[in-house]
Order: C-alpha cells, then structure tokens, then sequence
C-alpha cells in the first residue's frame, strides 16, 4: 500500500484515476486494520477488561456489511461512555450476531437500512441496546429471547435461531439477559441487559 501510495504521487495519470485508486488503497487500508484483530486470541477470553467501544462496534458493523454485501446501511452511535469493562470475546460475539440479525432482515423497499446501538449505565448493570427499521415480526410488544427464538423458528428464516440462541447463552451465563420487541414493517430491538464487573475479574 505504501509503495502504490508513492507511485499515486509521481504518476502522471488523470486526476480522476488517481482518485480511484486513492480510494481502493484507503478502502483496502480499513479491511487490513479490521482483519488485525488480536482480540480474538485474547488469552485471557474469559477475563474482564476495558473495551474501547466505538472503533470495535464500528469495525464490527464494517465487517458485517462486507459479509453480507449489504447496501445502503447507515450506523448510529449514542453512547453513554466510550469504554467499559467486560469479557471482550463475549462483548464482540454479542455484538456481530446482533449486527448481522439487524442487517440480514433489513427491508429493502425502506431504501436504506439503519441500525442503531445504544449503551446505557444503569447502577449494577449495562444496557446494550441494538435498534433497526428492518422487516421486525408481528408480537404484542417486548419479549423474551427464548419466546423471539421460539417464534422465529417459524417466521422467519430457519438459520435465525443458531447465531441468537448462543447470544442468549453467553449473556445469560455471564447473569445477564437478553430481550427483543419487534414490530412487523418497524423493525426489530434486541436489549441485552449486561451485569457490571470489574477489572481483572472471571467467570466462575
């Protein structure tokens, strides 16, 4: 990439074909950044540790994108902080299945897709909350993750189930839960209310 970047600077082609390649180089510069990912081999994967969220929830948005090949989606972040302290493995798994759900049942004929991710402190606990205009469900309003998991099973795409049921098992092993409102043609919700712990500390 520095090499081409060089060249881009003595090169005599048009200015619009120096700007496409400028482009494809910052382009492939954010894919190799996001492919450079030593949190997953963390040794410590079961040990609290300080997240820095807004590069990891972006870089996780990105790499959903790029998995689903979906256009036109939009990311907001409102957060209450910019770091906390949890089981960073167990944060970005969360994280890319709550994605991938919000993306994978957009609605195309809204146009453009947006999701939204929310964190809130609350006195012992993290409220992790993922919001998208997609397709949503028909339900009389919130419910639990095994009564979502147990009426998508025939709503909705089969595969639904595999990539939440393991969310579900992870919040809930770590004495949490996960929660979800859905609303047929407004989108769905999912709240994952996630206990506070402290530097250092495991899972027992």
């Amino acid at each position: 990439i520095a090499n081409v970047r060089s060249m881009l600077n003595d090169t005599s082609l048009p200015n619009g074909q120096t700007k496409t390649l400028e482009d494809a180089m910052n382009a492939l510069t954010v894919l190799i950044e996001d492919l450079d990912d030593s949190s997953r081999t963390h040794p410590a994967q079961d040990q609290v540790t300080a997240i820095t969220l807004r590069p990891l929830i972006e870089q996780v948005f990105r790499w959903q994108l790029r998995l689903l090949g979906t256009p036109h989606a939009v990311l907001h972040l409102e957060l209450s902080t910019e770091s906390v302290n949890w089981f960073p493995i167990r944060f970005r798994h969360v994280l890319e299945n709550l994605l991938s759900n919000a993306l994978k049942y957009r609605d195309s004929d809204k146009g453009e897709s947006r999701v939204a991710v929310l964190l809130n402190h609350h006195a012992e606990s993290l409220g992790l909350r993922i919001t998208d205009n997609g397709l949503g469900m028909p339900t009389a309003g919130m419910m639990t993750a095994s009564e979502f998991l147990n009426r998508s099973a025939y709503q909705r795409s089969p595969g639904i189930g595999v990539g939440l049921a393991v969310v579900k098992l992870l919040i809930e092993q770590s004495g949490g839960a996960l929660y979800v409102e859905s609303d047929e043609g407004k989108g769905t919700q999912f709240v994952a209310m996630l206990p506070r712990f402290d530097l250092g500390d495991y899972l027992s």
